[in-house]
């Protein structure tokens, strides 16, 4: 055989093998390259199933507080209305919209008087360390008696709050002491010798003095209008020398409204009546 012959057959399979290598490097780098977009593949999905299981775990959870927030305002509701439904079988019951600021009263289910009202204004107000809410309070309630031409006793936040507004001090005067000229004794308070009238503001030094309960300078006549239906623990439904502010949530927790409708409410209501106020 001629030796080129050789050389030539040599050189062919050379050439063949060194196309099948490239092939193998071709196919394994090809390999690679799959598994690669594979991995990429893989870890896509994981993040969009971590990302979609945070969603759905975030969903429920703000589905669990929606459904427990509807569920205590329909309990709510379903007790208000209960209470409504119970009230059926009264003769006579008075309804306190606190959201609307109107009073209803039904005789036997029939509406017969409607009016507009003012509610609690929901203010707090903090002093010695005991913090008094301005509300009024939601339930069912009765008349506990009636009273013409009522007589208001103010607590003492009525003063802390003047004094507060006018930047002043408050001072509480005891029975057998004397703040200045201002004296109480017994049922009594004078300034500089002479009796203090009921519905007056003493004021000494910058500051409020707060009289002693049961004394005539501790009563205030006509804020309370003509008539009041006490509720008990310090609420009513009572009348008002601020008729402006009726229809709005202004009062520190009574229920307000004109003398003429409450001088109608207080003849058709008796003592013992139910009052539901939501």
């Amino acid at each position: 055989m001629p030796r080129w012959v050789g050389l030539l057959g040599s050189w062919a399979l050379l050439v063949l093998g060194i196309g099948i290598l490239g092939w193998a490097v071709a196919a394994e780098a090809i390999t690679l390259q799959d598994a690669r977009k594979l991995q990429r593949v893989k870890v896509i999905d994981n993040l969009i199933v971590e990302t979609r299981k945070q969603q759905i775990e975030n969903l429920q959870k703000e589905m669990s507080k929606a459904t427990t927030s509807v569920a205590s305002l329909q309990s709510e509701v379903a007790s208000t209305e209960k209470q409504i439904q119970d009230s059926h079988d009264s003769d006579f019951v008075i309804t306190v919209s606190t959201a609307e600021n109107r009073v209803y009263a039904r005789r036997n289910g029939q509406l017969v008087f409607e009016a507009v009202c003012s509610t609690g204004k929901n203010t707090t107000l903090t002093e010695g360390g005991h913090t008094m809410v301005f509300r009024t309070p939601i339930g069912k309630f009765r008349i506990k008696s009636k009273e013409e031409n009522p007589m208001w006793v103010p607590p003492d936040w009525h003063y802390v709050e003047q004094a507060r507004e006018n930047g002043m001090g408050v001072v509480r005067l005891e029975r057998g002491q004397c703040v200045a000229d201002v004296c109480a004794s017994g049922n009594t308070v004078t300034a500089d010798g002479v009796p203090v009238e009921p519905g007056s503001m003493l004021t000494r030094g910058g500051s409020i003095i707060i009289p002693p309960v049961g004394t005539q300078a501790r009563s205030f006549p006509d804020v309370l209008g003509t008539h009041r239906l006490n509720l008990g623990d310090g609420y009513a439904l009572h009348g008002t020398q601020a008729v402006s502010q009726l229809g709005r949530s202004v009062s520190h927790g009574c229920v307000r409204l004109k003398n003429e409708d409450i001088a109608r409410l207080f003849e058709m209501a008796n003592v013992g009546d139910e009052v539901i106020i939501y």
